[in-house]
């Protein structure tokens, strides 16, 4: 292991999900969620099949077949459910709660991988849970079905994600880690094409023409930033890349503020103030 390296790679995704994100929103606040998945994905997975039958093509074996497979389950799970949860809600929400995979990575690193876990990462835990709470409190005036409907769908990211990220781990872990992220993005591209018959023929709402070049852009920086962090979890512990990487809230949070105009409720502010400070601190102690 390279930690030094792994916590650059980490830092690296960090800064790619965050702009990504708020690519997302700008993309499905006007357009499918289904459909930017799809699109996005697609461009963004063409450049690893050159990189990888060029420097580690193999045939994989069942073992790695399954974890893929498996892996790539939830992630279109957690995709889609994120970008559905950008479209209903702010971003400046979304992005943060998303952002507390990592707690849940954390704590399974622990209890599946032996990783080590202090009093004080106990702390920090539990107050990004505590800022959670703050975030999804609204007030009357802002509280709707589709803002709730969102951060349903942001927790439901936040729990598969971590469990997501150990499935992760060990794949970065194997022999053939390019294969492995391959296989996965083909696997997810497998799902996606099933899911068309059910959400991609909903003509109601579409993406529009001028979007797909951010869309493209979406997938690139989206995918690379998810080569990055299997090469950051191949490196490293998942307690210190996944707090690293799922700061990339702050970045969305920062835009979103600045280009989108999203106001939030003092409570929620406080809230996403105790989601950053207790990840950013969780990667700095680790």
């Amino acid at each position: 292991m390279n930690e030094s390296l792994s916590v650059l790679f980490a830092i690296t995704s960090m800064i790619g999900w965050g702009l990504g994100d708020f690519i997302a929103k700008t993309v499905v606040a006007k357009g499918s969620a289904y459909r930017t998945v799809l699109f996005s994905q697609c461009v963004g997975s063409l450049p690893f099949f050159l990189v990888t039958f060029m420097y580690d093509w193999a045939v994989p074996d069942g073992s790695l077949m399954f974890l893929t497979a498996l892996s790539a389950v939830l992630t279109t799970i957690i995709v889609y459910s994120f970008y559905q949860a950008l479209k209903l809600g702010k971003a400046s929400i979304v992005s943060p709660v998303g952002s507390c995979m990592t707690v849940v990575a954390v704590v399974l690193s622990v209890m599946i991988l032996g990783e080590a876990l202090s009093m004080l990462h106990i702390i920090l835990i539990s107050t990004v849970f505590l800022g959670i709470l703050l975030v999804v409190v609204q007030g009357s005036d802002t509280r709707s079905t589709a803002s709730n409907v969102s951060v349903l769908l942001v927790l439901l990211v936040v729990f598969l994600g971590g469990g997501n990220t150990i499935l992760q781990k060990w794949i970065a872990e194997t022999g053939h880690y390019l294969m492995g992220f391959l296989l996965t993005r083909v696997f997810m591209l497998g799902f996606l094409a099933l899911l068309f018959p059910v959400f991609g023929k909903d003509t109601s709402v579409v993406v529009p023409r001028a979007s797909y070049a951010r869309i493209a852009l979406l997938g690139l920086i989206d995918v690379s930033g998810v080569f990055v962090w299997f090469m950051a979890l191949r490196e490293g512990f998942v307690s210190i890349v996944s707090p690293i990487s799922n700061s990339s809230s702050a970045v969305t949070i920062i835009l979103a503020h600045t280009f989108l105009g999203e106001r939030l409720l003092l409570h929620q502010k406080i809230g996403i103030i105790a989601i950053v400070i207790g990840i950013a601190a969780l990667s700095l102690i680790s």
